[in-house]
């Protein structure tokens, strides 16, 4: 999936090219460490991993697990002194580069991701964690055929590993991957916290289905004009754009069109006012720190977006009488038109979208491709419903922001707002976003931010913690583009 303008993008191929070695050899079965580790339980291994680490200081793999771990378990400052101590200690050694781009990936910064993964392969070919991180990057890049090639390897050298054997299960056919997943589960529930919930509510929602496919389009895909409404705080200033909204002919609702999001969340007064059906439990999490919000699902017979009539339409809903945002109904992830080549135009408030033509299934996945027409677009990476753009800030580090046109402003991770600048606590500025209010509110000092061939100095940028999730993330957050830049542009994305 691209943005307009034009960026260096990931190179190479599967072959990582180094010469052949023999793999590890795996000491799970002898130390209770290796084996936390190598079944993904991390937070019992991480005090395990910190007691091998100091009787056995000069073994690379010990260290290298520790870091991983940490990673895996976000623990940043004390991933940030494992890595500095590894790379010092052991900066030839195979596994240690793996763990360190584990944690460049985390932390937004792709290029020296891919530069650390590549190292490890041509230091040792047999370096699983190298084909696994370059898995998950190319996976983040769009690339899911190359990348399903990465993981495949990756498994193929060390199977006993469940954090990459839990990804290749994904590639199995569906018969031989519900023989397996099932003792897998059952061996591993540290990897399945919600796998019940999450079972249940899919399950209920296919009864509701009936076979249906989720969002028909009623007749033939082709090319829509949709206008964005102005969501304004006051006469002056707009702080979001909103897509009118129609469930089985009802009154018009209003949903914000968010780029940040996923799919369609509004309050529960919406699905209740519609008489439909709550299915499933889930969980909603966004800005603030009153933690995640309970959710359910719905089903309706029939939805208009913005003039483009559905059957099947799939709707989330958080409970309670709370709303989701501002005073809008609810919002709308741009993915919901991930089936067209998107055009939003804020200057003029149009949504363009152009059907993409259709491709046949191909169970090994389908590679970006980058068309004449889209020579000048920028690369952008895809975790879950989020899209993001590598970014620099202050000429001194990278870091991926999440492309956001539903925030009214742009903001800073405090973390990562450390790193290249200074902040300061701000007790006037106030933030809330779906997770409630945000309690520590910073603001960073002079922030150059580089993204594409665009370049801004930002004075006084907010600054909190963008990362407060309980649960596991694969990559760090280290901003947010919200509305005020993301409008000086006329954004394309292609989904695919």
């Amino acid at each position: 999936m691209y943005l307009q303008h034009k960026m260096r993008f990931l190179g190479a191929i599967l072959c990582l090219i180094g010469p052949l070695a023999l793999p590890c050899a795996s000491r799970a079965d002898t130390d209770p460490a290796m084996a936390a580790y190598k079944a993904a339980d991390y937070a019992t291994a991480i005090p395990q991993l910190e007691a091998a680490c100091n009787r056995n200081p000069k073994d690379p793999l010990v260290h290298a697990a520790l870091l991983s771990a940490l990673v895996y378990e976000g623990a940043v400052d004390q991933a940030f002194d494992a890595a500095d101590a590894a790379a010092a200690a052991f900066p030839d050694s195979p596994d240690v580069l793996a763990a360190r781009g584990e944690f460049a990936f985390y932390m937004g910064d792709m290029p020296e991701a891919e530069k650390l993964f590549r190292a490890a392969g041509r230091l040792r070919d047999q370096t699983a964690r190298a084909y696994y991180g370059l898995y998950h990057l190319y996976l983040a890049a769009s690339m899911y055929r190359t990348g399903r090639l990465f993981c495949l390897k990756a498994h193929d050298i060390d199977p006993d590993d469940a954090l990459i054997t839990r990804a290749w299960m994904r590639y199995l056919v569906p018969e031989k991957r519900r023989e397996v997943l099932g003792p897998f589960v059952q061996s591993h529930p540290w990897l399945f916290e919600n796998a019940e919930r999450d079972r249940d509510a899919n399950l209920q929602v296919a009864q509701e289905l009936n076979a249906r496919k989720i969002f028909e389009p009623e007749g033939e895909p082709k090319d829509v004009t949709v206008r964005l409404s102005p969501l304004l705080y006051d006469p002056s200033r707009i702080r979001g754009f909103g897509i009118e909204f129609k469930i089985e002919g009802g009154r018009p609702l209003k949903l914000l069109l968010d780029t940040g999001a996923s799919g369609i969340l509004v309050r529960q007064g919406v699905i209740d006012k519609a008489e439909l059906e709550h299915l499933g439990s889930g969980e909603a999490w966004g800005i603030g720190d009153a933690g995640v919000r309970k959710t359910f699902s719905a089903i309706a017979n029939s939805c208009e977006i913005g003039g483009l009539k559905y059957k099947a339409c799939l709707i989330r809903a958080t409970e309670g009488k709370q709303r989701v945002g501002g005073e809008e109904d609810g919002l709308i992830g741009a993915d919901v038109f991930s089936d067209y080549l998107l055009q939003i135009d804020f200057r003029k408030r149009l949504l363009h979208l152009t059907p993409l033509p259709a491709r046949p299934p191909n169970p090994q996945g389908y590679d970006r491709e980058i068309g004449r027409d889209r020579a000048g677009f920028t690369p952008v990476f895809r975790d879950g419903d989020h899209l993001f753009v590598t970014t620099r800030v202050n000429d001194k580090n990278t870091g991926l922001f999440l492309i956001d046109t539903g925030a009214s402003m742009s903001n800073i991770d405090s973390t990562f707002a450390r790193l290249s600048t200074k902040i300061r606590g701000d007790d006037f500025m106030r933030v809330r976003g779906v997770s409630g209010q945000v309690k520590d509110v910073f603001e960073a000092d002079k922030a150059f931010i580089q993204f594409a061939r665009f370049r801004q100095k930002n004075l006084g940028l907010t600054s909190f913690n963008l990362n407060n999730y309980t649960g596991h993330q694969d990559i760090r957050m280290s901003g947010i583009l919200g509305l005020p830049i993301l409008a000086m542009f006329r954004l394309t994305i292609d989904y695919r």
